[in-house]
């Protein structure tokens, strides 16, 4: 049985977990952190969730939170394995997934990465963000039917992704592809 002492020190591990990963990355597009910061940022993360002995039910948030940090950290192969954790105790974390499968890209498996934005989507058809990763997936993988297929849904989703189209290396592989071409140069 959990005391009511180590349920506030579970919350507190957890909230404090969480303000170093959002110190970490509040500035992240403006003033972005060197990997040395940021590694000791994700290790004071880990140690601190570290200090929490009986989870219960916020295991596979835990286990999100480590492989956030490790993602923060570069250290992509651990983020997996904590991700891949944490979205199998709880597969309909859209979040998890897509942390997954960025980490995924960044170890070249391209296809795990598919295979998890896949599951995103099936969890959230409506999320913007997981069709137009796995756009990018797809891209890479130069398939650019349904790179197009999930790049319109994730611009009918939100047309704000248009903006980054012009800069995003992952649809180089698919630039002059026909359906590419027709659907980034619609004018809206």
């Amino acid at each position: 049985m959990i005391t009511s002492i180590e349920r506030v020190r579970r919350k507190q591990a957890i909230q404090t977990a969480e303000g170093y990963l959002e110190l970490a990355m509040v500035f992240d597009d403006c003033w972005p952190l060197d990997l040395p910061h940021r590694q000791k940022l994700a290790e004071l993360t880990i140690a601190c969730l570290a200090t929490i002995r009986k989870p219960q039910g916020h295991k596979p948030y835990i286990l999100f939170l480590k492989g956030q940090a490790a993602r923060l950290a570069e250290r992509y192969k651990k983020a997996v394995a904590f991700l891949e954790q944490s979205a199998r105790l709880d597969p309909d974390n859209i979040h998890a997934l897509l942390a997954l499968g960025w980490c995924y890209k960044r170890i070249n498996r391209t296809d795990l990465a598919i295979e998890a934005l896949e599951t995103a989507v099936e969890v959230d058809n409506d999320s913007a963000i997981a069709h137009y990763n796995l756009a990018c997936y797809w891209s890479l993988t130069n398939r650019p039917r349904v790179a197009v297929l999930h790049l319109s849904n994730a611009l009918a989703l939100n047309p704000d992704y248009r903006k980054l189209l012009a800069t995003e290396t992952d649809f180089d592989p698919i630039r002059d592809d026909v359906a590419f071409v027709e659907l980034t140069s619609v004018i809206v």
